[in-house]
């Protein structure tokens, strides 16, 4: 990753944390920019954000580039796109379950939730016996970016995390990518060291997989907890599952609220826009966290929560259909994964998110030995890999016939 884009990653992440983004918590209340201070192009109630990007204060929504109070436009189904050039367009029907103009939080946008219909629910089978290994799923998925669309908008049709895209194309701008450009989408990952069963999140690379039954596997992308609020790791277990659960905020959070912007509420009522936990909720036996949706979709694929689990709103929607009370979970701390398919090795690395010195190569030529497969591993292609964390699978066997020559 180069020095500028990394500058520029670490200065959007701030830029959320500033904003207030963090599971369990309400959106901050940002103080009031005036149209007549040094930056008169943004109107009143709005605060710049990231990139030239400005959003509106608490109480008011994007309405043709000015902040407008909520109540005035609670019965407005408009949808805007933060551009000059195409006109707001009506969005006419919502998918069911889906409120229709119910707006998406996103810096200097306004997207509708009916811009984002559920996607259908994928099973991917893997096999963890001999001579059929297969510990790779998913494919990678080939798309051209269209004329004004954010890999963030990308990012969530897809499948993904930004921290995944990000990862996978570190030189892109997020908000602006070019145009034309066709990639190579990695909506494929190699399973973690688990014991398969229930619920696994792999916490450095923001995504959780849901094993419904043996030889069968379902993944989302997930926000964890920022560095001073991390995700914890070990096991737990599902206890509760609640439709528009209120948020009863607990006194350390409270607490930090109060400290940074004066906002004194205990409670944040189930079904309030401002309620981070969503429509859907999994509480777990482990005090203080849960996997549920959220109030703010683009923040998944970041460490910004208080260390609960967020999923994009279709998406919990789904897992809270499919999980029963007393599944089983772990949360793990994986940067390298090691798996094979089709005879290749592969190995999908991620950075060290909450800074442990995480030795990439250590644990990388652990795992391979592990599983005896050292001697069939193109070092050049495994020292990219760990170099680049691209956070997407990538071949380190000298050819498709490694595992093959392994086992003799």
């Amino acid at each position: 990753m180069s020095k500028a884009t990394s500058m520029r990653r670490g200065a959007w992440f701030a830029a959320l944390i500033a904003a207030g983004v963090c599971a369990c918590a309400p959106a901050a209340k940002r103080p009031r920019v005036d149209a007549t201070a040094d930056t008169p192009e943004l109107p009143p109630h709005a605060v710049e954000v990231a990139y030239g990007m400005w959003s509106c204060e608490r109480g008011y929504l994007l309405r043709h580039r000015r902040c407008v109070p909520e109540e005035e436009v609670s019965r407005d189904p408009w949808v805007e796109i933060f551009d000059p050039s195409p006109p707001p367009v009506r969005d006419e029907e919502a998918p069911p379950r889906r409120p229709p103009g119910v707006p998406t939080a996103m810096p200097g946008f306004a997207w509708s939730e009916s811009d984002f219909p559920p996607r259908p629910v994928v099973a991917y089978p893997f096999s963890l016996e001999e001579p059929r290994l297969s510990t790779v799923i998913g494919e990678p998925t080939r798309y051209t970016l269209p004329d004004g669309k954010t890999l963030y908008e990308v990012a969530r049709h897809h499948g993904l995390g930004i921290n995944q895209v990000a990862e996978a194309f570190p030189d892109f701008d997020l908000v602006d990518p070019p145009a034309g450009e066709t990639l190579e989408l990695p909506t494929w990952w190699i399973l973690p060291e688990s014991d398969h069963r229930g619920l696994v999140i792999n916490v450095p690379e923001l995504r959780i997989y849901y094993f419904p039954s043996p030889g069968s596997v379902i993944t989302y992308p997930v926000g964890l907890g920022r560095d001073d609020w991390q995700s914890p790791i070990g096991r737990f277990k599902v206890v509760e599952k609640t439709v528009d659960p209120a948020w009863l905020i607990p006194e350390s959070i409270r607490a930090e609220h109060i400290r940074e912007r004066g906002d004194a509420r205990s409670m944040i009522a189930g079904g309030d826009p401002e309620n981070p936990l969503g429509r859907y909720r999994l509480r777990l036996n482990l005090p203080l966290y849960g996997i549920h949706g959220t109030n703010i979709p683009w923040g998944i694929g970041m460490e910004v929560t208080h260390g609960c689990v967020r999923l994009y709103p279709e998406d919990i929607e789904r897992l809270f259909a499919m999980v029963a009370v007393e599944t089983p979970g772990q949360f793990l701390y994986q940067p390298v994964k090691v798996g094979a398919r089709g005879g290749a090795i592969y190995v999908e690395v991620h950075p060290d998110i909450y800074d442990t010195r995480f030795n990439h190569l250590q644990e990388a030529m652990r795992l391979l030995a592990a599983k005896g497969w050292s001697k069939r591993v193109d070092w050049r292609l495994l020292d990219q890999a760990v170099e680049e964390k691209r956070g997407t699978p990538m071949r380190v066997s000298e050819d498709a016939s490694a595992l093959r020559e392994a086992r003799r």
